[in-house]
C-alpha cells in the first residue's frame, strides 16, 4: 500500500508527526449529528486544510507488548546521554506533551515526565532538545532550505525528463485523493466510520482496515477536525489484541497562533551543551567506522501492509549492532556505547531489552503488537508489520 501523505498542507504534517510520536489516548465524548462526507471527500478536506498555527495537550499511550522501560529508570525519565533508552521508553510508556505550532518552520514540544521536561524546539535554522532531569542539551543546525528545496526541484524536473509519466502527477486535492484511494484499494478498505468528539471538538472518523491477512495491524482511525481537517487523533489496533496497541492525540487544542517566544530556546547557563554534527559530517563519521561497509542498497520485499524493508548485510554494524551467534545481545551488543552515558541507566535499559529479544535462527528478534524486527548474524535488518517468522523466512530466501 501507498501511504504516501506528501500532499498534506505542510502546516499539517508537524500535528500529524507529534500525534504520532509523543501523544496518546484522546477524550471522546458523545457522537456529533455531522454532514455526511465520504472517504474522498473527507481526504480532500484534509488536503486543503489552511490551519497551520495551534497549539494544545497531546497524550500518548502504548500497548505493544513491551516491558514499560519507565519502570526501569530513576525519576524525570531517562538521561539524553542513553539514546536507545530514551527511544525504547517514549515507544513503552505512556506520556503528556504540550505541543506549539506555527506553520511549517516552528514548532515546540514540551514532554512532561513525572519529575522533569524534555523539550524539542524546531525552527527553520535549527533544533533543540534538552532534558532538565540531567540538565543537558543538544543543538543541531539544519541544512538550508532554499537550497534543499532547488535541489529537490531540479531532481524532479531531471527525473521528469526521464519519465514522461511524472509529468501527469496528480495536482489538485481531490485528483489526489483519488489517486490515493485507487492505490490502497486492492490491499485496505478505507471507509468513513461516523463521527466523534476529540478534545472537544466534533470530528470524522476515517477508517483504514487492512485486507492482507499476514500484517499485525488490525486498523488504523484517524480523526479530523470538522472544522480545520486538522488530523486530532490516530488509533492503531494490532489483530487479536482488544486494546488499542497505539493512541495518540488532542486531550485539549487551540487554533490560535501561539506566542512566538515559545519558539526561543536559550539553555540553562549551566546545561552541558552537545553540538550534533551537520548531514555532511555525520555521513562521513558512518564512512569512516571500522565496520563492514554496507553492500547493496535496501530491497522491499512483497508490498502492501505485510510489506518486508531489508537493510543489506554491514548496516548493523554501520549501525553500532554487533551481529550476534544465536544468543540474546546485550545493550552493549546492540548499540554503540559512547563516552558519558551512565552504566546504571544502560544497565536497566540492557536487562529489559534483553526480555524483549529472541534468539531466532539465523540471528535475534524483536517482537511487537505491530512491528517485528530481525537482526541477522551476518548483519542485515529486517522489518515489517509482520510476525517474527515471516522475517526469518525473507532471511533465508
Amino acid at each position: 500500500m501507498n501511504k504516501n501523505w506528501r500532499w498534506l498542507p505542510a502546516g499539517i504534517v508537524p500535528v500529524v508527526i507529534v500525534t504520532a510520536t509523543v501523544s496518546g489516548s484522546a477524550i471522546a465524548q458523545a457522537q456529533p449529528q455531522l454532514p455526511a462526507k465520504t472517504a474522498q471527500e473527507l481526504l480532500e478536506f484534509v488536503a486543503t486544510s489552511t490551519d497551520d498555527a495551534y497549539s494544545g495537550t497531546v497524550e500518548q499511550s502504548s500497548d505493544l507488548g513491551l516491558p514499560d522501560l519507565s519502570m526501569a529508570t530513576p525519576p524525570g525519565g531517562t538521561s539524553s546521554s542513553d539514546p536507545t533508552s530514551t527511544a525504547l521508553e517514549l515507544l513503552t510508556a505512556d506520556h503528556t506533551a504540550q505541543v506549539y505550532v506555527d506553520g511549517p518552520d516552528q514548532a515546540s514540544v514540551q514532554v512532561l515526565d513525572q519529575l522533569a521536561q524534555r523539550d524539542v524546539v524546531v525552527t527553520q535554522d535549527d533544533v533543540w532538545f534538552y532534558d532538565s532531569s540531567t540538565n543537558e542539551a543538544t543543538h543541531a543546525v539544519l541544512p538550508d532550505r532554499d537550497a534543499a528545496k532547488a535541489e529537490l526541484e531540479a531532481t524532479l524536473q531531471q527525473k521528469a525528463a526521464e519519465y514522461p509519466e511524472l509529468q501527469n502527477v496528480p495536482r489538485t486535492p481531490a485528483e489526489l485523493a483519488a489517486m490515493f484511494l485507487a492505490e490502497v484499494d486492492p490491499t485496505t478498505e478505507v471507509t468513513v466510520d461516523g463521527t466523534s468528539r476529540v478534545a472537544g471538538r466534533s470530528a470524522y472518523e476515517l477508517l483504514l482496515t487492512p485486507e492482507d491477512t499476514a500484517t499485525l495491524i488490525g486498523s488504523i482511525a484517524v480523526a479530523v477536525d470538522s472544522e480545520t481537517g486538522v488530523p486530532l487523533s490516530v488509533t492503531v489496533q494490532a489483530k487479536g489484541q482488544e486494546d488499542p496497541a497505539f493512541q495518540a492525540g488532542f486531550s485539549a487544542v487551540d487554533f490560535s497562533t501561539p506566542d512566538a517566544a515559545l519558539f526561543a530556546f536559550t539553555p540553562p547557563a549551566d546545561a552541558t551543551v552537545t553540538e550534533a554534527p551537520t548531514a555532511e559530517e555525520a555521513k562521513a563519521r558512518m564512512e569512516a567506522k571500522d565496520e563492514p561497509a554496507a553492500a547493496g542498497e535496501p530491497v522491499v520485499l512483497g508490498e502492501g501492509w505485510s510489506a518486508i524493508v531489508e537493510l543489506p548485510a554491514g548496516t548493523a554494524g554501520k549501525l553500532g549492532v554487533t551481529p550476534g551467534s544465536g544468543e540474546t545481545a546485550g545493550m552493549s551488543d546492540i548499540m554503540d556505547i559512547k563516552p558519558g552515558m551512565d552504566p546504571q541507566e544502560v544497565a536497566g535499559a540492557q536487562a529489559l531489552l534483553d526480555q524483549a529479544l529472541t534468539p531466532v535462527d539465523g540471528g535475534n528478534a524483536l517482537q511487537t503488537s505491530l512491528v517485528s524486527v530481525l537482526i541477522t548474524d551476518d548483519g542485515r535488518i529486517l522489518a515489517g508489520a509482520v510476525g517474527v517468522d515471516q522475517l526469518v523466512t525473507a532471511a533465508q530466501r
